[in-house]
C-alpha cells in the first residue's frame, strides 16, 4: 500500500495511530468498500481513500441540529428519527469501515442507544470502525476535527464551531448503550483518551 501523506497544511497536527494500520489491513481491497466518516469531508482523507475502490458517505455529524442542540431533544423517538434522516444510505448498503473519531463522547445515553439502533441496519459481520472514548470521565474533550492522513497517521485540526457539551461514558456503558459492536482492540494515548478499534457484533446482519 503506498503510504505517500497528503501535505500538511497550517494549523494542521499529525497524531501517529497503531490502530489505524491494523484496521485497513483487515480489509477486502479485492471488493468495493463503502467507508462512513461522521466527521465531514477532509482533503487528506479523500485523498487517502483515493488509492482504494470505494464510496465514502461524508456526514458532519458534528454539526447536526441533533447534536449540536441535543438538550432541546428529549424524546428517544425523536432522536431515532432525526438520526435515521441523516444516515440513510441506498438499500443494501453494508459499512465495511465507520470513522467514528470521538463522536460517540458528545451523545448523552438516549443519543447513543439511537444512533446505535439506527447504524445497526448497516454492518455485517466484517464491519470495522475506529474511534475514541475517554479512559476516565473526568478528562476534558478538546474541540478537534480527525482526518486519515496516511495509514498509520491521522491529521488533527480545532474545529472552528463551538465546543459542544460532552456526554463521556464508561467502557462498560459504552459497550452495552453501543451494542452494535464488540471492542476488538483498545491503546490509551498520553492525552487520556483511549483509541479503540471496534467490530460488529455476531448477530448483526449477514453480508
Amino acid at each position: 500500500m503506498n503510504t505517500s501523506a497528503s501535505a500538511v497544511v497550517p494549523g494542521m497536527t499529525i497524531q501517529p495511530s497503531k490502530l489505524l494500520r491494523s484496521l485497513f489491513r483487515s480489509l477486502d481491497t479485492g471488493r468495493r468498500l463503502t467507508i462512513l466518516d461522521v466527521g465531514g469531508a477532509l482533503p487528506e482523507t479523500v485523498e487517502f481513500f483515493s488509492r482504494f475502490k470505494c464510496r465514502i458517505h461524508f456526514i458532519d455529524l458534528f454539526c447536526e441540529p441533533v447534536v449540536t442542540e441535543l438538550q432541546q431533544i428529549s424524546n428517544a423517538k425523536e432522536l431515532h428519527h432525526q438520526f435515521e434522516k441523516l444516515l440513510k444510505f441506498p438499500e443494501g448498503t453494508r459499512l465495511d469501515i465507520c470513522l467514528l473519531w470521538d463522536f460517540l463522547c458528545y451523545l448523552d445515553d438516549p443519543a447513543l442507544r439511537a444512533f446505535n439502533d439506527v447504524l445497526r441496519p448497516y454492518l455485517y459481520y466484517g464491519t470495522r470502525a475506529h474511534g475514541f472514548v475517554v479512559h476516565h470521565l473526568a478528562i476534558r474533550l478538546e474541540n478537534k476535527q480527525y482526518g486519515v492522513m496516511q495509514e498509520d497517521a491521522m491529521s488533527v485540526r480545532l474545529r472552528q464551531t463551538k465546543q459542544l457539551a460532552t456526554h463521556p461514558h464508561s467502557q462498560i456503558e459504552m459497550h452495552e448503550m453501543l451494542s452494535c459492536f464488540d471492542f476488538d482492540r483498545g491503546l490509551l494515548l498520553p492525552d487520556g483518551k483511549l483509541e479503540l478499534l471496534l467490530k460488529a457484533r455476531d448477530d448483526v446482519l449477514e453480508f
